[in-house]
């Protein structure tokens, strides 16, 4: 088995402020692009045989595992079910409570768990020093959308309520996550402010989805051979949506709601990506909320980039960031 650093092809990152592609695909995403054009679509298979592909296939390019203190799986009760939440704790030089980040999945609300993400949480234990709690939510269609948002809001609250017993300062904890993920976090944030419960005190939003209506240039600019499809972003709607409608309600249109109070966000797009244009909007947004909030565009990239960190040098690249993000911003006193 080769090292991690052996695996990995070493490129140039490249990077900005704005949300903008670079003139070409960085060759190795250009490749796992390539091959996800190959498989089936989404739009052409079952929820059932889009998981059996996903697991049959791997990944990998997945981060290798790495050495931390512990790795351990809690189940909590939520409403109508269960909920496993892994916890991975790093080596802690400190006596104490360390700070905690709370992490929500991709895979459009329909794929995805905690396995299959496990070394990319692993990765960013290690290089935030944070306890990082990855959710195994349910998903969809047995649940939709805004039950998936009560599910995250639900095990927010339970690593709130049992922080000290999980090694974490209940004061410290931020919220995360990529893609379906990254509307997840903003969906249990925006209910910790409807409700009155303590908020997180940063947020991590990878490439998230925020426009359901699927209204911005990015998607039709990258609406197919870019990993993420237009046509596979509608088969996910069908799926975790009550009907097409629901799309256009008020509760669902973050970019529309009421942004102030929420706390200081790093957000990361991606320059091939159609959900591009919409997480940099949702950072002007939270700007002119007057949230400090901080964006990086990975010009080269395509969606969902930080899974293939293990081969993809942008993606370990970015786990090293969202280190840095959480240490600056959790890590005080």
């Amino acid at each position: 088995m080769c090292s991690f650093k052996a695996c990995r092809i070493v490129t140039t990152i490249l990077k900005s402020s704005e949300a903008i592609r670079a003139d070409e695909l960085d060759p190795l995403a250009q490749k796992v692009a390539d091959a996800a054009a190959r498989l089936p679509q989404l739009e052409e298979v079952s929820v059932e045989e889009a998981r059996a592909l996903r697991e049959e296939r791997g990944n990998p390019f997945a981060p290798a595992s790495c050495d931390l203190a512990d790795i351990s799986d809690h189940e909590f009760q939520v409403n109508g079910g269960t909920i496993l939440g892994r916890v991975y704790t790093p080596h802690n030089r400190k006596e104490g409570l360390l700070p905690g980040m709370v992490f929500y999945h991709g895979g459009g609300f329909v794929l995805g768990n905690v396995e299959q993400y496990d070394t990319v949480t692993q990765r960013i234990a290690l290089h935030s020093g944070c306890i990082v709690v990855s959710i195994d939510y349910r998903l969809a269609p047995d649940r939709k959308i805004k039950g998936i948002h009560r599910d995250g809001f639900d095990a927010y609250q339970w690593v709130f309520n049992n922080s000290n017993s999980l090694g974490i300062d209940s004061g410290r904890i931020a919220v995360g996550g990529d893609s379906a993920g990254g509307n997840l976090t903003i969906g249990v944030i925006l209910l910790c402010k409807k409700h009155d419960f303590s908020m997180p005190s940063f947020q991590v939003l990878i490439y998230p989805s925020v426009d359901l209506p699927m209204s911005y240039p990015s998607v039709e600019e990258f609406a197919s051979g870019y990993f993420l499809t237009k046509e596979g972003m509608k088969w996910f709607r069908s799926h975790y949506l009550q009907t097409p409608e629901q799309a256009y309600e008020a509760e669902l249109l973050f970019l529309e709601q009421d942004l102030s109070g929420l706390p200081p966000a790093f957000i990361i797009t991606a320059g091939f990506d159609p959900l591009r244009d919409e997480g940099k909007a949702f950072a002007d947004r939270l700007s002119e909320h007057n949230v400090p909030v901080k964006h990086i565009c990975y010009t080269d990239m395509i969606h969902g980039f930080l899974s293939f960190s293990g081969g993809i040098s942008a993606g370990m690249d970015l786990i090293e960031e969202i280190g840095n993000e959480l240490q600056e911003n959790l890590f005080i006193g």
